[in-house]
């Protein structure tokens, strides 16, 4: 545990050096602003599609530019002789990032001041939704080898992610929507601003709670598999 709180503060500091806390907090302060000159009386729809925005992105393209960072700086074969896990080095960078998109979010939250907020529906989307797409986005990084390859696979990732939003706005209705990761994190969002069904939102925190152990898997064997390239528990 002290290993991981002394990685943890580390990752931090990294997200400050590499200026992503920087760019978090200027889109930040730019969806701040737009919700300011707004009466968001009856946008809660837009409110809960841009906080989605944020552990969508520090989750899966942050998290692998900082990954990719440590591949050109060789960090990852240092990595491997030192007592850190794996699922150390994972869990360092999901509370790193979604630490980021705690306090990002609350932020734009608090500018767009809704009628209804539900704190307790609000912190669990940003932590389910962050955890999930920080560890597609190691597993994403394993493939390949710069920014460039991986801007390749970004389409390939989010444009399932966006098909929920005919959904959410009511120009589609289908069950499979369901199926797709985005649709549970969009109906907690959904839930932290307005009122939700109950088995919605319990379809969506056991879906993610699911979805978030599978892909922690996956990105950890991809971790080992691909990055450190060794078979490390």
């Amino acid at each position: 545990m002290q290993l991981l709180f002394k990685t943890l503060k580390w990752d931090v500091f990294l997200l400050y050096k590499y200026g992503i806390v920087a760019v978090a907090l200027g889109i930040s302060a730019i969806y701040s602003l737009l919700l300011l000159s707004l009466d968001t009386a009856g946008l809660e729809k837009l409110v809960a599609i841009l906080i989605f925005s944020d552990p969508v992105m520090y989750g899966f393209l942050f998290t692998a530019v900082m990954i990719l960072f440590e591949k050109e700086a060789q960090t990852h074969q240092v990595l491997a002789v030192t007592p850190l896990s794996t699922g150390g080095y994972i869990w360092s960078k999901a509370l790193a990032f979604t630490l980021l998109a705690l306090i990002t979010s609350f932020l734009i939250m608090l500018a767009a001041h809704p009628a209804y907020f539900n704190v307790f529906w609000f912190v669990l989307a940003i932590c389910l939704s962050s955890l999930l797409f920080i560890f597609i986005g190691i597993v994403g990084v394993s493939f390949v080898q710069n920014f460039n390859q991986f801007i390749l696979i970004i389409p390939i990732v989010l444009a399932p992610i966006c098909l929920p939003f005919l959904h959410y706005f009511g120009l589609s209705d289908s069950w499979l929507y369901y199926v797709i990761p985005s649709q549970a994190c969009l109906i907690l969002f959904a839930g932290s601003v307005s009122k939700v069904a109950g088995w919605q939102l319990f379809y969506a925190v056991v879906y993610l709670l699911a979805l978030n152990y599978l892909t922690y898997r996956w990105a950890y064997s991809s971790y080992n598999k691909r990055i450190l390239k060794t078979n490390r528990k």
